[in-house]
């Protein structure tokens, strides 16, 4: 299946309900969760082709704009001196030139707009995965407290009445950890992306500073 079918595949499909109707909801969302990360993976990597195919197409664009002035320049040095052929030969040989900067210039518009879909496609599954990746957090974790008290179930079955009761209670102090400490992983998690999207902000802000500066200085 190409990338872009299981791009389109996993931003339609609805997580809740595929997970309803799985055998094992853990497996399952584990394994849409490498799917999403390796779609991405290709998509970036097919932007970043684009990308080098329109810087190349930007240079050939240069040239060929270069190559049109040269050819005006040539026609003008031309009539100066009385060459009327050699004139109209520098004029034929520059819209000749024109015809290839038309084209290169729909070939970069087709380029841009192409990065353009893969940066939204990227995003889009982005967000997906984090979604998903809570949630699959959120099952694991659920499916771990089902497991201790599985165990801890049948530790009571085979111990006695005391025994019993003191070993389910640890076992509830260790499921109580088990949830502190995961709701302190997703806190810590959402703290580390609030000081990443504020260093972003304060980056973008220092070069919005550079470029002021910059631009004031040629004033």
């Amino acid at each position: 299946m190409g990338v872009f079918s299981r791009f389109k595949d996993i931003v339609n499909s609805n997580i809740n309900s595929l997970l309803d109707q799985a055998e094992n909801p853990e497996k399952m969302i584990s394994l849409m969760v490498n799917e999403m990360e390796d779609t991405i993976i290709e998509l970036k990597s097919a932007c970043a082709g684009s990308i080098a195919a329109k810087t190349k197409a930007e240079r050939e664009l240069e040239e060929l704009e270069e190559a049109v002035r040269r050819w005006e320049k040539r026609a003008e040095m031309a009539v100066e001196k009385g060459m009327d052929d050699l004139a109209c030969e520098a004029i034929t040989e520059k819209n000749r030139v024109l015809k290839h900067v038309a084209d290169a210039k729909a070939e970069l518009e087709k380029l841009s707009e192409m990065i353009k879909h893969y940066k939204e496609d990227i995003q889009k599954l982005e967000d997906k995965l984090e979604s998903t990746r809570k949630k699959y957090e959120k099952i694991k974790a659920e499916a771990e407290v089902a497991r201790a008290k599985a165990r801890a179930a049948k530790s009571a079955q085979e111990a006695s009445s005391w025994d019993t009761m003191e070993r389910f209670t640890r076992m509830e102090e260790k499921i109580d950890r088990m949830n502190a400490e995961r709701e302190m992983r997703e806190q810590s998690a959402n703290t580390e992306k609030q000081f990443r999207t504020m260093e972003e902000n304060q980056a973008a802000r220092e070069e919005l500073e550079q470029l002021k500066a910059k631009l004031k200085g040629k004033n």
